[in-house]
């Protein structure tokens, strides 16, 4: 494991934008057919599934001098094959007018996300709301759970999301995976689901969602709770996310701080 890295480090921003990029990358470097295309100043993942959830292009690092052509090499990849994808833009990317020069190429920016970061000395303990059991996937049915929860934010639910998991099953349950899967359960049904990739020092907070007839009960937050308690058992002192307009209320009340913008482009 890396060296945890302190809450109020300055390399906090960094980290976060370093942990998204290897939980984007961790899975598809294992899932057959998959390309991640790790070059410096970008990294571009195929996963083979027409998802936008699974296929993205971020880090970007790029010299002006360059920026363009490189932007059209990587929108073109996925445009040929009239495959979606998301082209993510965090704090640190490059060069600085890399979002003209990305609707210049015809994407647009679907959604802002708040990057935050929390002292997880902080938390408060985990109630359960009644009816709720927690329960980290070590196996295929969970970690299919956890799948059919997530693909549940789509309407119709996605199957792709439900196709991903089960094909990346053995590497996303191995005993050295990074990342650790959470399933709520209310009364015996998976109703939410929540995952927290271990990288770059700290502990990054995703997929956090609740299927609709069962919100606005705190099962949420019981699974946004639930992976960052395990995180700080594991010695980590720091969590990052993304949050969108939605969440950053929640996350603030739990203690998360503002540490950065992350941008969509599709």
């Amino acid at each position: 494991m890396k060296t945890p890295l302190e809450p109020d480090s300055p390399q906090v921003r960094s980290a976060m934008e370093a942990n998204q990029a290897e939980h984007m990358t961790y899975l598809a470097r294992r899932l057959p057919g998959a390309i991640v295309q790790d070059t410096p100043g970008l990294l571009l993942v195929d996963s083979g599934l027409p998802c936008d959830t699974f296929n993205v292009v971020c880090r970007a690092r790029l010299a002006r001098d360059e920026a363009d052509a490189r932007i059209a090499a990587a929108v073109s990849h996925f445009r040929d094959k009239a495959s979606p994808f998301a082209w993510w833009v965090g704090p640190d990317a490059l060069p600085e007018d890399l979002d003209a020069r990305l609707s210049a190429h015809g994407l647009v920016n679907a959604e802002q996300e708040l990057g935050m970061a929390l002292d997880l000395s902080r938390l408060p303990a985990l109630t359960l709301p009644p009816g709720l059991h927690i329960r980290r996937a070590e196996d295929e049915r969970t970690l299919a759970d956890f799948a059919r929860v997530i693909a549940a934010n789509w309407e119709p639910a996605d199957p792709y999301v439900v196709a991903f998991y089960a094909r990346t099953a053995r590497a996303a349950l191995a005993p050295d995976s990074p990342i650790r899967f959470f399933v709520g359960y209310l009364d015996g049904e998976p109703v939410s689901a929540s995952e927290c990739h271990r990288a770059s020092g700290v502990a990054g907070l995703y997929s956090v969602a609740t299927v609709r007839h069962a919100r606005r009960r705190g099962i949420g937050a019981a699974l946004t709770l639930a992976p960052l308690l395990d995180a700080r058992a594991a010695g980590y002192r720091t969590a990052t996310l993304q949050a969108s307009a939605q969440g950053q209320g929640v996350y603030a009340r739990l203690g998360f701080v503002p540490c950065g913008t992350f941008r969509e482009y599709q």
